[in-house]
């Protein structure tokens, strides 16, 4: 139990640790892997370094110190069969990164969409992992 002011100063911390990891990390990575609830203990055991996650929904975020390390794991992640993307890393490193490597059948949908809105394919081309 937190009293006083330590709810919000801990909430700020976990708003803030992306921002400041990265900050602190130039090579560094934050890997996003939607799971189960039940799968959850897995993924966080998973990680080596520090990881968040939002246990009410499944998401779990992963920080990596080095890209290539973040990379690895993925390929870990996708033998697993574990849904994760590299959600940020260095913008000189992505285009040797697969972001996004084991899309689920919710990519027809947001192709679909993205169809309907830019029939052109005009706007934003690539920017969804490389994909859409």
């Amino acid at each position: 139990a937190f009293d006083g002011e330590q709810p919000s100063a801990l909430w700020r911390h976990v708003e803030d640790f992306t921002p400041h990891f990265l900050e602190a990390h130039p090579d560094g990575a934050v890997v996003r892997v939607s799971c189960t609830l039940k799968g959850l203990e897995a993924v966080m055991v998973a990680f080596d370094g520090p990881a968040i996650a939002r246990a009410g929904s499944g998401i779990c975020y992963g920080y990596f110190d080095h890209t290539d390390a973040a990379a690895a794991w993925m390929d870990e992640a996708v033998r697993r069969g574990w849904r994760a993307v590299i959600e940020f890393s260095p913008e000189a490193r992505k285009s040797d990164l697969e972001l996004w490597p084991a899309p689920a059948g919710d990519l027809a949908t947001m192709r679909r969409v993205k169809e309907l809105f830019d029939p052109g394919s005009l706007l934003n081309r690539g920017r969804l992992y490389r994909r859409i």
